[in-house]
């Protein structure tokens, strides 16, 4: 490996297998994914550093055509994904979920997949729950169904469940065989985002797994699709080369969903998104709730509407001098 600017030698490292896929995962590390395991390789450790082994690939992932890898925010997960075409000339795909911690590897089927780290449920002390979301299709379902799954990484708080939200995959009629091929997590409003072959766009509320939004964006097949680190959205390019951003607007997010007569439930799902992730759009049932705990003496319950509300809304001089 070279450094273009400063003309010298970074690393060179010798593997006993050919590298089949490769990618970043962090400024300085990179991940080699080999034809019988993964490899992780630190350009800091000196001129003649040796790649550190993660994990074997499955057996089943022998066959595969790699198409994505990645690791969490801690590198205590990482997840491996091919495809492979059956007899009837499906295409299917293998997931590869491993724990780096425990040595321990879950074979999935699925297309596309992603970790997040986001608050998604509302018990006390649980802040925000680490998950990998993933978009499953069994290759014994004849009827081609497919699902978003969110399940939990992390160890929940004593006596709580792990958390898990699924729903199937509504797909567009226009697109038949459409599958997902990107997927991401927007920690900074509980969203997943999943982009399909066909060109449609998918956004889904991860702890309902509830469809958002879904749009084509593109005729072309998205090539290449990464993290709009300043916003939290995607870009994309084309097969066409064109270039595409895809952005959550923050301002309008929480009226929409609460107006989305498709959405179950929808004003608690938008509730509980401006008080998850402080998004304005919900005032009024904020105001609402805190006057009426106030109004019945229940000092708790105004004291967490006011926690909860978003900005400055409640947490103010005037709620202090409620309370006084």
């Amino acid at each position: 490996m070279l450094d273009l600017a400063a003309a010298a030698k970074l690393v060179t490292t010798t593997l006993n297998e050919k590298v089949v896929f490769w990618r970043w995962i962090s400024s300085t590390k990179l991940a080699l994914v080999g034809t019988a395991a993964v490899y992780h390789l630190d350009i800091t450790a000196g001129a003649t550093a040796s790649a550190v082994k993660i994990f074997d690939r499955l057996p089943q992932m022998a066959s595969c055509q790699i198409m994505s890898y990645d690791v969490d925010a801690g590198e205590k997960w990482c997840y491996l994904i091919g495809l492979y075409s059956d007899a009837n000339r499906n295409i299917l795909s293998h997931i590869q979920l491993y724990s780096i911690e425990r040595s321990m590897a879950m074979p999935l089927e699925g297309y596309a997949a992603c970790f997040a780290e986001m608050p998604v449920t509302d018990v006390a002390g649980a802040g925000k729950t680490q998950l990998f979301c993933f978009c499953e299709r069994k290759a014994a379902d004849s009827t081609g169904s497919q699902r978003i799954i969110c399940t939990e990484i992390s160890t929940p708080p004593a006596g709580q469940p792990k958390f898990k939200s699924q729903t199937e995959i509504q797909l567009a009629q226009d697109a038949p065989g459409d599958f997902p091929i990107y997927a991401q997590a927007s920690n900074k409003y509980g969203m997943l985002f999943i982009i399909t072959k066909a060109g449609y766009f998918y956004m889904y509320e991860v702890s309902r797994a509830a469809l958002v939004y879904r749009q084509r964006v593109t005729q072309e097949l998205a090539v290449c699709c990464v993290r709009n680190t300043s916003t939290d959205g995607i870009i994309y390019i084309n097969k066409a080369g064109q270039v595409g951003a895809i952005n959550i607007d923050e301002n309008n997010l929480v009226s929409y969903v609460m107006n989305a007569q498709h959405i179950p439930d929808q004003r608690n799902v938008a509730f509980k998104l401006a008080s998850r992730f402080k998004l304005p759009g919900a005032d009024d049932i904020f105001l609402q709730q805190f006057n009426m705990a106030l109004a019945s003496s229940d000092f708790a319950g105004a004291a967490r509407a006011a926690r909860d509300a978003p900005n400055d809304l409640l947490r103010n001089q005037e709620t202090i001098n409620k309370f006084k």
